[in-house]
């Protein structure tokens, strides 16, 4: 099997992975919604994702270190840029949750899945990955069919045009996480990578989430296997195999690829919590694996 082949199944895997991201904290939520204090906050839960996650990334990385001490060198020409995706992630996740308070979660997760956009466009002009008009009529597609699955209303909310630039600014910080991510790609590990970026994840969203005086600490043990379960499965399993796959896909065509999560979240949530799906949202699921496949028919490979 090729490394591009093997690389567009972990991505595939990996978009399932964080598909489930929302899942798991709504799940917390709900076994702890009776009690007075209200249980464990948005942020705090997202904190825990990347805490939890960060020590089995660093076992990774030690054992990974000990195996290439015995083989080729791998680079370690940029050390300092180690510490960038962890900032850029931890800013994605607040802003990402802080949007649900203004706007809905789908117009957030919309709206944060634009970073496919802005990495397109990066990457065409920086890392010269070369794109046809048939990427952009598949892009096109995905979009329209993810929009009719969401539900999007982009004028619904609390206050929806604080939510929706939350979620605009969620697009630009996820999308320099995964430049970095590509770039840190060509010399460095993933257990290197993830391992840096879930501590420093952690690190900024334990002092946001303290700042903004939520519970931290789950009080129930289906709230704690909520927690463990999003470490494991959406960051560990899925924003690990996202990194892997990053290094052997262009960026702008595996970035477009988590379209692929709110397919899975829709599903799952159908699944789980009898949220019914209509024609409608089921014809969207549809456009957006349709839009995908024709806009990996118009990728050319960097």
């Amino acid at each position: 099997m090729s490394a591009q082949r093997r690389a567009l199944i972990a991505l595939v895997l990996g978009a399932c992975g964080i598909g489930l991201a929302p899942i798991f904290p709504k799940l917390a939520f709900d076994a702890e919604q009776q009690l007075p204090n209200g249980g464990v906050g948005m942020i705090a839960t997202a904190f825990w994702r990347t805490a939890l996650a960060a020590p089995l990334f660093w076992w990774l990385h030690a054992r990974t270190r000990t195996a290439l001490s015995r083989g080729p060198h791998v680079g370690v020409s940029t050390p300092k840029l180690l510490w960038l995706p962890g900032i850029a992630f931890a800013g994605d996740l607040a802003a990402w949750h802080k949007a649900f308070e203004f706007t809905t979660l789908a117009n957030a997760t919309l709206l944060a899945n634009l970073a496919s956009i802005f990495v397109a466009a990066v990457g065409y002009v920086w890392l010269r990955e070369r794109l046809g008009w048939t990427f952009a009529g598949g892009a096109a597609v995905a979009f329209l069919g993810a929009s009719v699955l969401l539900g999007v209303d982009l004028g619904r909310g609390r206050d929806p045009l604080v939510g929706d630039l939350l979620g605009l600014l969620t697009a630009c910080f996820y999308a320099s996480y995964l430049l970095l991510v590509k770039t840190l790609r060509r010399d460095q590990t993933v257990a290197r990578i993830m391992a840096y970026s879930s501590s420093v994840s952690a690190v900024g969203l334990l002092a946001i989430a303290s700042l903004s005086g939520e519970q931290l600490v789950p009080s129930t043990w289906e709230a704690w296997s909520a927690v463990v379960a999003l470490a494991l499965v959406s960051h560990a399993g899925g924003q690990g195999l996202i990194a892997y796959a990053m290094a052997h896909l262009p960026a702008s065509f595996a970035t477009l690829s988590l379209l692929i999560q709110p397919v899975v979240t829709a599903g799952v949530s159908w699944t789980l919590f009898a949220q019914t799906l209509s024609p409608l949202q089921i014809g969207g699921g549809i456009l957006v694996l349709a839009g995908l496949a024709v806009a990996r028919r118009g990728t050319l490979t960097n």
